[in-house]
């Protein structure tokens, strides 16, 4: 009786796993069939197109550039019974970045929410689009200008602690560079001085780039995506850690704000004492605040998404980029001479600690600008983006199926022969107007498109051009074996990042000079 029992429970297991099979078949039947119109890498039973994306950030971004530079736009790949069309065609792109029906995040970024919530970046359309519409005025151009001397401050403060290398071998430049982007988000975004430059040290950089470095590899390793199994992993743990130390920070910053509207002039921070900035400039933090107070409510929690969402979107993307840049510089000193030369005819010989940058500056750095947007071309901050189908989607001769993902591939179009002449020569004038009017507008999105574009982009091109400009009116950086483009390799940790760090070293610049022999 008892293995007739067994043997009718072991049956009636079977046919509820088979059940759940078929049925979750029938359910993707649609898009098994409609994949099949696309080309794409051949998929295994189960796990799909997962086993490409196996090994380190690196292994799987270079994977990502191998089947966008294999397969036409669009194609499809499978990450086990999930369905993602890969697009890089300019024209494609700009109807999926327009479209209501892609407005949605991927699934995906839900590996971030521990750390970031649902603020801006993580965001499900419905609070997005009222989130955005309150944030937006904060972001306004009397704001940005106001910034501008925070920006032009702590830069100065960075090349001062950049003198012990004068004149010595390569260094690590995002070291610097991230602690002073560190020291102008705090600023600007909550109000206080973190002071990590002098402090020559940032607990929160480094759990920024390892929370970055966790979300990403769990996005592509499916067996980590269940919540019970990545928890008791040694990455779940390292994930608390740093979660619990920049939340408590967060937290700390916005009990000790609304304490300081009572009277009380300081911030407690994790790292001592962080001083409220006095003065009319209100930080991104204090306009929430204000919201809040005029009725439109921002819970804490809310506050801390946006405020770590704007930590991280100007803080570890910034130096990134900035770091890119001098690479760039260093490494195409014709160039550098140029950006030079034009800041001398705004400043002339005025040393930047005589004369910080200005608002009004910005405006004329012209060629610097060129030099930005021309690095964020060959390394797009957001390698790629990805976003939900929430309703079939007409492409043009393609439809990608409501239900499946697309994939954003930025960085093939940023590099693509097709649409830029020698596409890993490092150019700025490709920026000039008239080159411009020559491209299709969505050959070039290094801040996303459409109504979920970076809503950042401003803030972080005056904050860029500010840095830059002070260290190049202070330095020549030099690179001493200086690699082409090609040779460069890059990870994504969410963000596109250098496997190995940017290293460069520095000389005083000597007035009426290019650069120093």
């Amino acid at each position: 009786m008892a293995l007739a029992i067994s043997a009718l429970l072991a049956v009636g297991l079977l046919f509820t796993a088979l059940a759940f099979v078929i049925g979750h078949y029938l359910r993707k039947i649609r898009l098994y069939r409609e994949s099949a119109k696309f080309p794409g890498p051949p998929a295994l039973p189960f796990i799909g197109n997962a086993h490409f994306f196996m090994g380190s950030t690196e292994d799987i971004l270079s994977k990502c550039q191998e089947l966008l530079d294999t397969y036409p736009s669009p194609f499809r790949v499978w990450l086990a019974d999930r369905l993602f069309y890969a697009v890089y065609d300019p024209e494609q792109l700009k109807t999926i970045f327009l479209s209501p029906k892609t407005i949605e995040k991927e699934e995906l970024y839900k590996f971030a929410e521990p750390w970031l919530g649902t603020g801006l970046f993580t965001a499900p359309a419905s609070k997005w689009r009222i989130h955005r519409k309150l944030i937006m005025p904060t972001f306004n151009p009397r704001i940005l200008e106001s910034f501008v001397e925070v920006f032009s401050v702590q830069s100065e403060v960075m090349i001062k602690e950049m003198e012990v290398e004068l004149n010595g071998g390569e260094f690590d430049i995002f070291h610097y560079v991230s602690l002073c982007t560190l020291d102008i988000i705090c600023e600007t975004a909550m109000g206080v001085r973190s002071r990590a430059q002098t402090q020559r040290n940032s607990p929160y950089v480094e759990s920024a780039k390892r929370l970055f470095e966790i979300v990403y590899s769990r996005m592509f390793k499916i067996w980590l995506h269940p919540d019970i199994i990545f928890n008791n992993t040694r990455l779940g743990k390292d994930q608390r850690e740093c979660i619990k130390y920049v939340h408590s920070l967060t937290d700390d910053v916005i009990k000790r704000k609304k304490q300081a509207f009572e009277g009380n002039g300081t911030v407690e921070g994790m790292n001592g004492k962080l001083p409220q900035v006095e003065g009319k400039r209100k930080a991104f933090l204090d306009l929430l605040m204000e919201l809040s107070h005029e009725g439109t409510k921002f819970t804490d929690e809310e506050l801390r998404e946006e405020v770590d969402t704007m930590m991280i979107a100007g803080n570890d993307t910034t130096a990134t980029v900035n770091c890119f840049v001098m690479l760039m510089l260093a490494s195409h000193p014709e160039i550098q001479d140029k950006v030079y030369e034009e800041l001398c005819e705004i400043y002339g010989s005025e040393d930047p600690s005589s004369v910080l940058v200005r608002h009004e500056d910005l405006h004329r750095m012209e060629y610097l600008e060129r030099v930005i947007k021309e690095t964020m071309r060959i390394f797009p901050v957001g390698p790629v983006l990805v976003r939900r189908v929430t309703d079939d989607l007409n492409i043009g001769d393609y439809t990608l199926t409501k239900g499946s993902s697309v994939v954003l591939g930025i960085i093939k179009t940023h590099r693509s022969e097709e649409y830029w002449t020698d596409p890993l020569t490092f150019n700025p004038d490709r920026f000039l107007p008239e080159e411009c009017a020559k491209r299709h507008p969505y050959t070039y999105i290094p801040f996303s498109a459409g109504p979920r574009n970076c809503l950042g982009m401003k803030y972080a091109m005056m904050a860029m051009k500010a840095l830059l400009a002070t260290v190049i009116r202070k330095y020549v950086i030099k690179k001493d074996n200086a690699l082409p483009v090609q040779d460069i390799k890059l990870k994504a940790d969410v963000m596109l990042k250098p496997v190995e760090p940017i290293t460069i070293r520095i000389e005083r610049r000597i007035h009426g000079k290019d650069r120093t022999n």
